[in-house]
C-alpha cells in the first residue's frame, strides 16, 4: 500500500496551563493533513515541560487523530481539560 499524499504540514506549538500548580506547559509538535478518507488529520505532539512534578502526570508524546483540525484541537483541549490543564494557544 502507497503511503498517503500530504496535502499540508505545520508546526505547531500548545500552551496550557495547570489550574493547580499555576505553572505553565508547553508541547510542540507536527499539525499533518493527509489526502485520504479515514482520519486525515493528524497532530503529534512532544512535551517541552523541563523541570517540574507535571512532568510525571503529562504523557510525553501523544497523536490526535480526526476527520478536521477542529475535531483534532477539540481532542487536545478534552485531553488537556482531564489532566486540570487549561488550553491555551
Amino acid at each position: 500500500m502507497p503511503n498517503p499524499t500530504i496535502i499540508y504540514q505545520a508546526k505547531q506549538e500548545v500552551f496550557g496551563k495547570h489550574l493547580r500548580a499555576k505553572e505553565w506547559i508547553e508541547y510542540s509538535g507536527k499539525l499533518t493533513v493527509y489526502g485520504r478518507k479515514t482520519n486525515p488529520v493528524i497532530l503529534k505532539i512532544k512535551t517541552e515541560i523541563a523541570d517540574s512534578f507535571l512532568a510525571e502526570i503529562m504523557d510525553d508524546h501523544k497523536e490526535f487523530k480526526g476527520n478536521s483540525v477542529t475535531e483534532v484541537y477539540a481532542k487536545l483541549s478534552k485531553w488537556l481539560y482531564l489532566r486540570e490543564v487549561i488550553f491555551q494557544n
